[in-house]
């Protein structure tokens, strides 16, 4: 286990819960803002090899590996849902997303899920934040967010370093680029973080100002 909370645990994958995750992954609002979730078209036995990775990776692996957990109603152990935990390759910080079967969206089970998860990751990891995104098209999770202590950081245009389709170097192509997408909503999405009631980081959003006594 996890963590729990009033009414849900938070637990690792069993091979007994593929069904459930085959369910949610082909999810209709899950196949809308991730179709590659686990896998795009992604078969039972796509699903069975997902499980069995995440039960073999260890909590100093989270970086590098990645991990998703259940979400499963605490009175009856069914799974409802699920903590995705990730890191970008680019940006050494772990991102964590909630994917939920739609038969329980609507009774604040995701924004309490993604409350726990977090703290307890920040806590488990010593993290100095977490974050999240979502499309800028997905005001359910970004209530979600808020709810679960998540504080809008910015708003950002997706951009590949991988497979950059402009040159990085040339100024102009670059400007050129984001002005372009910036205004398209399939390009952008919505970035909060959440920080360890234990940061020591004062200055952590845009306007944030740290006083100092000195000012009448």
């Amino acid at each position: 286990m996890l963590t729990q909370t009033k009414r849900l645990t938070i637990r690792l994958f069993t091979e007994q819960d593929a069904a459930a995750l085959y369910e949610i992954k082909y999810d209709e609002q899950v196949l809308k803002y991730d179709p590659t979730f686990i896998k795009r078209d992604a078969t039972m036995t796509d699903i069975e090899e997902a499980i069995t990775f995440w039960q073999g990776v260890k909590q100093s692996e989270i970086y590098e590996k990645g991990i998703h957990y259940a979400i499963c109603l605490k009175d009856c152990g069914t799974v409802i849902g699920v903590v995705t935990v990730n890191s970008l390759d680019y940006l050494y910080e772990l991102q964590i997303g909630w994917m939920m079967n739609g038969k329980y969206v609507g009774n604040g089970y995701a924004s309490e899920a993604g409350a726990a998860a977090s703290d307890y990751l920040l806590d488990t990891l010593s993290l100095d934040y977490i974050s999240v995104v979502m499309d800028t098209d997905n005001p359910a999770s970004f209530r979600t967010a808020q709810k679960s202590g998540f504080k809008l950081f910015e708003k950002r245009v997706a951009y590949d370093y991988y497979y950059s389709k402009v040159n990085v170097e040339d100024f102009n192509a670059v400007d050129e680029y984001f002005t372009v997408n910036q205004s398209q909503a399939g390009s952008n999405y919505y970035y909060f973080r959440k920080y360890n009631k234990n940061s020591k980081t004062s200055c952590r959003f845009y306007g944030d100002t740290v006083y100092d006594g000195r000012w009448s």
